[in-house]
């Protein structure tokens, strides 16, 4: 039987303390998350509570640049970015400027109101917005600027479109925070040990993806990333349903994933049962 209950903070709290329930899962905001696993925790309950994202696409001078370019555009623009999976940071590593400029050739492809959808509420597009102009003013480049986008018929809709913004440095709030837009922010690395130091440095660690030919600098990246989960040549890096979703560092909180083996034993006990059926005349510490 599955019950949805509409609510907000004390419907949570309520999930939280019922002596009932014996399990919370979560997916939000990391502050949200937190909340959540420390009151669910402390009534005694096993939680999974999943937080925040700032997904990093680091792509090679070796990567093949239509197949990356499409990815990326793709990865950090579906469902208007408002996924928890999209790649909202590009880590240019060395010379890639190719690869740029074919990204916003096919994020331009990317229209609102057409293939683009909208954000969810006014809100929501003034944070986006901020985010763009606060970056602009510290100093990056808006290589491609989606603010004020107006889609005929529906001049009132909460509407961002796609955005690109180069020469993004680690101390702007665009390359630390989630944006949870179609805004992709671009740093630059000069080699793959840089890149990745600038990956591991987010407080996040829901996914990281890297663009290459190589499968030895790819090893590389999946074995140095601090990512729960990591892509190759793929922008949404989503396991299937029978492998396990989930992050690392804020990105969640507790033990087990959403999907996969450590799901379902996170929502079931196991119970152990010894028995014996011959009967016997010696006995030891097992009897």
């Amino acid at each position: 039987m599955l019950n949805i209950v509409n609510g907000g903070r004390e419907i949570v709290e309520a999930i939280c303390d019922h002596p009932a329930i014996q399990a919370v899962s979560f997916v939000g905001s990391t502050k949200i998350a937190k909340v959540v696993y420390r009151r669910a925790t402390a009534n005694l309950k096993r939680c999974v509570a999943l937080g925040g994202a700032k997904n990093h696409l680091l792509v090679l001078p070796d990567a093949n640049t239509d197949m990356t370019a499409s990815n990326v555009a793709a990865s950090m623009s579906g469902c208007a970015g408002q996924r928890c999976m999209a790649g909202s940071t590009m880590v240019a590593v060395g010379g890639v400027d190719h690869i740029i400029a074919k990204l916003v050739e096919e994020a331009r492809k990317i229209v609102p109101g057409q293939n683009l959808g909208s954000v969810i509420s006014r809100e929501a597009k003034a944070r986006i917005e901020k985010y763009i102009t606060d970056a602009e003013a510290a100093g990056a480049t808006i290589l491609l600027d989606g603010r004020n986008a107006q889609v005929p018929g529906f001049e009132n809709g909460y509407y961002v479109g796609p955005t690109v913004i180069d020469h993004v440095t680690p101390d702007m709030a665009i390359a630390k925070e989630e944006v949870f837009g179609p805004v992709l922010a671009i740093l630059r690395a000069k080699t793959l040990d840089e890149g990745l130091a600038l990956e591991n440095a987010s407080n996040y660690g829901n996914a990281a993806a890297v663009f290459t030919q190589s499968g030895s600098l790819a090893r590389y990246v999946m074995e140095n990333a601090s990512a729960g989960m990591i892509g190759v040549n793929i922008g949404v890096p989503v396991p299937r349903e029978p492998f396990s979703f989930g992050g690392w560092n804020e990105s969640k909180f507790g033990a087990c994933d959403i999907t996969g083996k450590s799901s379902i034993e996170f929502w079931t006990q196991l119970k152990k049962t010894t028995t014996k059926w011959n009967p016997e005349s010696r006995v030891n510490w097992m009897s």
